[in-house]
């Protein structure tokens, strides 16, 4: 502290001032107490996520924290993948199991009480083990300033709280309302959110409402923060299941025949008998339960179908319904393109922003460890076995040793690192929209940024521009056929006569 008190005398430019900021930044870093351990557990769904944590908390004296959005409300256990109780080993879970169908679970409440979780693993002697998907969940926790805060705590910090007018805003405005408002307030961030990207529009709005200052803005804040100092909130291991997709594809295709097996379908009609008993307006798709995988993609087979005719069906003859196929299929689709964003989000996002904590000498550590899921035969080798190691020396010397690679050799050609983000390019931040395709409205597609580019080379789209060609050239025929066909006609007459 005397070297500080001294140097803190000297004058400083801008330039010297900027450099002298970072270097304190990074010492302190280091010099600051370093928090305790937690494990997160990531990658898609169906690679064991929650069978190595359980495993992981028995060999090390752990304790599982929920990170599943789904998975935080009560009963619904086939479709929302729980563990069966029996396969959990008497290890504790946190933050499962406990949310109302009637309440819609936000972010701020999984902060609060995963925090809380956190805090009680710790204070036992136990390591948390955060086990699931749902990345902007993992990021409000594991980050700082990666998220901002909402709700409750929201309005303790700044005091400002919603109008009725805002509010009924949020709720019941349309995705075009919505977007359109946020264009008006802050115009950088609406040009890089989709329109249909409610949850992201909704939350920059939030934002603006209770602060007055632009999403964009904390963004533009959070990267200077990010530069000075370590942003993780805990000493972290990153432990990243991955399973080739090749392999993976089919092998959640098959999960979700097991579950329909197994109950799911019993528990989406239930769901969607509680749906059907709410007043008007019914909740929205993309809130609370109802946006558990299966629930949408079923309305149909639901809708025609009342529980008293499923109940004395037997389920060989259900299986073969055509509709009942055809939902089937839409889950088996909707789950495999879950599983191909969560990946998108580990290597495009959560690597490169932990790639940062290279600069402050990883002393909150930060790093991803992959192991590969992709045979389940030697499953407890190549996971099991790998993840022991790699803990192991984490927890023992808060680090794990240079020996031991990040990717195994299995999966190195795999391409799963990128280093860092691309620099972000603004002149890509822009809306593009294809007249030629329609969404499901009938309505104009709208793609943002690099999305255009990839849309125009994609197979949906040269269909699309072939059938309206073929369409202009039947029409063009039909228009000179008429014509022809009218003077037929006459000379037919004129031979009559």
């Amino acid at each position: 502290m005397v070297v500080l008190k001294f140097v803190t005398n000297i004058t400083l430019d801008g330039t010297h001032m900027t450099i002298w900021k970072y270097l304190m930044g990074s010492v302190l870093s280091i010099l600051k107490r370093k928090p305790k351990p937690i494990i997160s557990i990531i990658g898609t769904t169906g690679v064991g996520k929650s069978d190595l944590g359980v495993y992981l908390a028995e060999t090390f004296n752990g304790e599982i924290i929920n990170a599943d959005s789904m998975q935080m409300y009560k009963g619904l256990p086939e479709i929302t993948n729980k563990q069966p109780m029996d396969e959990r080993h008497g290890v504790v879970h946190h933050v499962m199991n406990h949310v109302n169908w009637n309440e819609e679970y936000h972010i701020h409440r999984f902060q609060q009480e995963c925090f809380k979780a956190i805090k009680r693993i710790h204070k036992k002697g136990k390591i948390p083990i955060l086990v699931g998907g749902t990345h902007y969940y993992l990021q409000s926790v594991l980050f700082l300033n990666k998220t901002i805060d909402s709700g409750e705590n929201f309005d303790k910090i700044n005091g400002k709280s919603l109008t009725d007018e805002q509010k009924g805003m949020l709720n019941k405005g349309s995705p075009e309302q919505l977007h359109s408002l946020l264009a008006k307030y802050d115009p950088v961030v609406a040009m890089k959110f989709h329109p249909h990207d409610i949850r992201r529009i909704k939350r920059a709005l939030e934002i603006y409402y209770r602060t007055g200052k632009t999403a964009n803005q904390y963004y533009l804040d959070q990267q200077k923060q990010q530069k000075s100092h370590s942003r993780l909130r805990y000493n972290t291991l990153f432990l990243w299941v991955y399973s080739k997709r090749n392999t993976l594809e089919p092998r959640l295709d098959k999960r979700v025949d097991k579950m329909m097996n197994s109950g799911a379908l019993d528990e989406l009609t239930e769901l969607y008998d509680y749906y059907c008993s709410l007043s008007e307006p019914k909740p929205k798709m993309d809130q609370g339960c109802f946006q558990v995988i299966g629930f949408k993609e079923f309305m149909p087979y639901m809708a025609s179908h009342p529980k008293h005719i499923l109940l004395d069906t037997p389920k060989e003859e259900i299986m073969k319904d055509e509709l009942f196929t055809e939902c089937c299929n839409q889950m088996k689709l909707r789950t495999r393109q879950y599983a191909k964003r969560q990946v998108k989000w580990i290597k495009n996002t959560l690597i490169p922003d932990l790639s940062s904590e290279a600069k402050h000498n990883w002393c909150h550590f930060g790093k991803v460890y992959v192991v590969d899921a992709t045979d389940l035969s030697i499953w407890a080798k190549s996971v099991k076995q790998r993840a022991q190691i790699i803990v192991g020396q984490f927890l023992k010397i808060k680090s794990v040793n240079s020996s031991v690679s990040q990717v195994p050799e299995s999966l190195k050609d795999e391409s799963l690192f990128r280093d860092k983000k691309e620099a972000f390019d603004r002149s890509k931040w822009v809306y593009h929209t294809c007249d030629t395709c329609l969404d499901k409205d009938g309505k104009a597609m709208v793609f943002v940024g690099d999305q255009y580019q990839i849309h125009l080379k994609s197979k949906k789209h040269r269909r699309a521009v072939n059938k309206g060609k073929r369409k202009k050239e039947y029409e063009s025929w039909l228009a000179k056929q008429a014509p022809q066909k009218d003077q037929n006609s006459v000379d037919k007459m004129k031979a009559q006569s």
